[in-house]
């Protein structure tokens, strides 16, 4: 009961799909679930772009790909992605960096993040083949709460007991993050090898960098930088899936 519960909390706090009671916030139980409310939101995502692909031409398909997703997650991790990105490149020292993370304002860094990331987005899924595209699609969001996951783990989180990323990640031990990322290594086989090299090859290549660039710029890890780095992540993950071989 009690990992159902934490699956659900994930779900409720990372979605809009109303699972959860009204008033419950995520806790240590929800951390390693993250890379399943991926699998969740991969599924749902796939079956649109079933059926967009019959309503709509490639472009137009793409786009209302994109966009089906953002709703589905609410622009969570979007937002994350523009904070984050004005306060890392801020040329601030660490803590004025955290306080413009935390400012509800976007700055130009924070726009210039928003259109790269939607963009890439929309042309990779523009070009993505038919052939594994709805695996592709399933995949993708649950490696990019992987990355959050082994980011949340691996990283000091930088906000003492503020945020709710703290509830996610105090008392929640265990090595989650080697299990879930071997199950997705298994299912991105399915892909076929050139296809499974260059999803993990990105995932491995992104996440590396992201973390490297985190520890070094700021030693640690909050919530908005988790979200930046899930959709950094995603966004990675589509581009290498796209690669003409």
């Amino acid at each position: 009961m009690g990992a159902m519960r934490g699956f659900l909390e994930a779900v409720s706090f990372l979605t809009i799909i109303p699972v959860a009671r009204a008033g419950m916030k995520p806790g240590p139980g929800s951390l390693g679930w993250l890379p399943a409310v991926g699998l969740l939101l991969g599924c749902v995502w796939g079956c649109f772009d079933l059926l967009s692909g019959y309503l709509f031409s490639p472009g137009l398909r793409a786009l209302v790909d994109v966009l089906f997703l953002i709703l589905l997650t609410g622009g969570l991790h979007l937002d994350g992605l523009a904070d984050t990105a004005d306060g890392l490149f801020s040329r601030r020292g660490r803590e004025e960096a955290l306080r413009i993370m935390k400012d509800s304002r976007i700055g130009t860094w924070g726009v210039l993040a928003l259109v790269l990331v939607l963009g890439l987005k929309t042309l990779a899924l523009l070009d993505l083949p038919q052939q594994g595209r709805f695996l592709s699609l399933l995949l993708v969001p649950a490696y990019g709460r992987l990355s959050m996951l082994v980011g949340l783990r691996l990283l000091p989180y930088g906000r003492g007991q503020e945020g709710i990323a703290h509830d996610l990640i105090a008392g929640s031990g265990g090595p989650h993050w080697i299990w879930w990322a071997g199950i997705l290594l298994l299912g991105s086989l399915a892909l076929g090898w050139p296809e499974a090299l260059l999803l993990n090859l990105a995932f491995g290549l992104v996440l590396l960098g992201c973390l490297s660039l985190y520890s070094s710029r700021m030693g640690c890890i909050t919530g908005d930088m988790a979200g930046a780095l899930g959709e950094i992540t995603e966004t990675g993950m589509l581009v290498a899936l796209s690669v003409r071989l």
